[in-house]
């Protein structure tokens, strides 16, 4: 995901305060509900993360008792998805509020936080890859697994 361009945020600031040019209070509340979608985007990883790292309490010990091959998978699959994590937490607890960056030009406003809204965009992009591939890799541990125990049952 490539961020935009200097011009492409000052267009889409611009748009913005054009758009919200007859209250302006709305053109806060907007970009403000903006944040707040990319912070309930990361809650979201974070429950992933966490839904991860609860199964693997109760199913990690038959994935490793299924051999190195599933362990190995379920390892990085846990490494990648603490990496996820990481990324996912970073991006919530680094707190920001709008009206801290409330210009006199409000396009200028719009501006700063459109910026940190597509930053954290980016962030959370990145992190979902980092969950996706843990959990594909763990999704993978626990099929090796089965099999590995219904070959050895059959």
């Amino acid at each position: 995901m490539t961020l935009p361009s200097e011009p492409q945020i000052r267009e889409e600031a611009e748009r913005l305060h054009k758009l919200f040019s007859k209250d302006p209070a709305q053109l806060v509340q907007f970009l403000s509900g903006q944040i707040a979608t990319v912070k309930t985007y990361a809650q979201v990883l974070v429950g992933l993360c966490g839904l991860t790292v609860t199964v693997t309490g109760f199913s990690g010990a038959h994935m490793i008792r299924a051999g190195s091959l599933s362990a190995s998978l379920m390892v990085a699959g846990i490494a990648l998805v603490l990496i996820g994590l990481i990324l996912c937490l970073r991006t919530i607890t680094r707190l920001h509020w709008v009206s801290e960056e409330l210009r006199d030009d409000l396009v200028e406003t719009a501006m700063i936080v459109i910026r940190r809204r597509n930053q954290r965009q980016r962030t959370l992009a990145l992190a979902a890859l980092f969950v996706a591939g843990g959990l594909t890799c763990y999704l993978s541990a626990v099929s090796v697994a089965a099999l590995v125990v219904g070959n050895a049952a059959g």
